[in-house]
């Protein structure tokens, strides 16, 4: 089977709840730095999820260019590791987007969104923040 169209099915399964339903911690435990930043073996797991899950509307290489609509670019997320964790937690309506994020809380845990948290790290361009804790808009 195709990888892509492999890690575009788990990523369905995933969001549907059927495979990856761990419970998630509260955002108040929620650390203000990723423990898994510098990882390589986490780094190499987020890239695949994010890959199977996240691809899709944030594009391939995270710059937003995903195929369903405009996602954020994620190399320069800018609001810090918790906000990143509490954005993929909550899900966020942007205006101006058609399509807004959706929240994964119950769908993907807390470990598999710290390794997206990682690899998207290793993307970050000028002005990305993953180094603090939440900045609000």
């Amino acid at each position: 089977m195709n990888e892509r169209i492999l890690h575009v099915a788990l990523g369905v399964i995933c969001w549907l709840g059927l495979l990856c339903a761990a419970p998630a911690m509260a955002d108040d435990e929620i650390p203000d730095l990723n423990p898994y930043s510098g990882d390589q073996k986490a780094i190499n797991s987020g890239k695949s999820w994010f890959r199977g899950v996240c691809a899709l509307c944030h594009g391939g290489r995270a710059d937003g260019a995903g195929e369903r609509g405009n996602g954020a670019d994620l190399r320069k997320f800018d609001k810090g590791f918790k906000q990143f964790v509490e954005t993929v937690h909550n899900g966020r309506q942007v205006p101006g987007r058609t399509q807004g994020m959706p929240a994964w809380k119950g769908v993907l845990d807390d470990k598999t969104i710290y390794q997206i948290g990682a690899y998207l790290e290793t993307l970050a361009i000028e002005g990305a923040n993953w180094k603090e804790g939440v900045k609000h808009q």
